[in-house]
């Protein structure tokens, strides 16, 4: 007997390369389809789910492509839950986590995730062009997606970050 909650949950492995990051794209748009999402809400959770990802095949420790790392997207009551575990190195931990925190307390301290959007495009436009790192994408996932971002790190080095869109109605959400 089935309660239709594996309806609501979308889980893959992945592979730490960047063509891996459509893949999802394209399994997420997919599922929130099939869970009746609208347009509008799908491309921003998608656009979740794609900036999650980026982030954690970029910082993330992996000793092969072959090695795999979990990603979900999962309807609750809360919301929609985007999720992804990497793996860290064992050196350099707490500088990148120093790094992703200050990030997120940084958007935190605006009254808006839109403030925090403008002020960090503000910064992007000052860099130099050779500068690869616009540091827009967790912002992205806070203003554009409208998500609350989380993240810990478990005994084994694992890095787990989570965006939670809570606009994402579950009354809508209808299993075909």
């Amino acid at each position: 007997m089935t309660d239709g909650n594996e309806h609501k949950l979308l889980e893959m492995k992945l592979r730490p390369i960047w063509e891996e990051i459509e893949r999802a794209r394209e399994e997420c748009r997919s599922f929130l389809e099939k869970l009746g999402a609208p347009d509008e809400t799908a491309d921003a959770l998608c656009m979740i789910a794609s900036e999650i990802l980026e982030n954690a095949i970029k910082y993330g420790y992996f000793t092969s492509e072959t090695q795999e790392f979990t990603f979900k997207i999962e309807a609750g009551k809360d919301g929609m839950l985007v999720q992804a575990w990497s793996p860290l190195p064992t050196a350099g931990i707490v500088e990148n986590l120093r790094r992703l925190d200050s990030i997120i307390q940084w958007i935190r301290s605006f009254q808006s995730p839109f403030q925090a959007y403008l002020e960090r495009l503000k910064l992007v436009a000052g860099q130099p062009l050779e500068d690869n790192e616009s540091g827009l994408g967790l912002i992205r996932i806070a203003y554009e997606g409208e998500a609350i971002l989380d993240f810990y790190v478990n005994e084994d080095d694992i890095l787990y970050v989570s965006a939670l869109q809570p606009k994402f109605d579950k009354e809508q959400v209808v299993v075909k």
